[in-house]
């Protein structure tokens, strides 16, 4: 008789995420939060529309993740990233946009913050954010991997090269804190390639994909602290 096998789901998701919302506008915050707490496998922690209101209840009830416009009422996402950083607990920050054209995105995502959604008012993407996020995934359109090339100093691979199988197993140094493998997942999310389109070149699952584009975005942060001491 065949030993059945069983698949081990990884330990971001043998839990349900706790979210703490942040929202501009009171109308925004309640159909958000209604929501949130009409979904399966997510758990709303709390909600404000002011960060300083916020701020110690996030800390005492050290959510998973803090959910947040991009501006508030009194502060901004680069200000939120911030200040959840100086937190014994740090949640990670997902951004809320109705666009991922803002200008203020990029800088708030080097800044500190993990991730982004374009909120157009549905609740399965925004559930679908929080749990990508939560199993530590992310996704970056091809103006925003320009932006971050830029802000790492590097080209753009050939992309012939970016495009070939043992790309993603490339190590070697690309610049300061990046190395050649994510310097050609910049290079092909770039070029317009759809996270599909990569894992099939790669041939890798599209999660894997979403988790080297979390870990990259996690490199701006650390691009920005050595900035920020220089």
């Amino acid at each position: 008789m065949k030993a059945k096998t069983r698949t081990i789901a990884p330990p971001s998701l043998l839990f349900m995420p706790t979210v703490y919302l942040l929202r501009l506008s009171e109308t925004t915050l309640q159909r958000t939060r209604s929501l949130l707490l009409q979904a399966n496998g997510i758990e709303l922690a709390g909600s404000q529309g002011h960060f300083n209101d916020a701020l110690a209840e996030i800390a005492s009830l050290a959510p998973d993740i803090v959910a947040s416009d991009l501006r508030l009422m009194d502060a901004h996402a680069m200000r939120v990233a911030h200040e959840l950083g100086r937190l014994p607990v740090r949640p990670q920050l997902l951004l809320l946009t109705p666009t991922a054209d803002d200008l203020q995105l990029f800088a708030a995502l080097s800044a500190g913050a993990n991730a982004y959604h374009v909120d157009d008012g549905s609740r399965g993407g925004l559930v679908e954010s929080i749990t990508r996020l939560h199993d530590r995934r992310a996704m970056l359109n091809p103006p925003l991997a320009r932006l971050a090339l830029a802000a790492f100093g590097i080209e753009r691979s050939p992309l012939v090269t970016a495009c070939q199988p043992a790309a993603p197993l490339d190590t070697t140094p690309a610049g300061r804190q990046i190395d050649q493998s994510s310097r050609h997942l910049l290079t092909l999310l770039a070029q317009g390639l759809l996270l599909a389109e990569i894992a099939t070149l790669w041939k890798l699952e599209t999660a894997e994909i979403e988790r080297r584009i979390w870990r990259l975005v996690r490199l701006l942060h650390v691009r920005s602290r050595e900035l920020l001491i220089a």
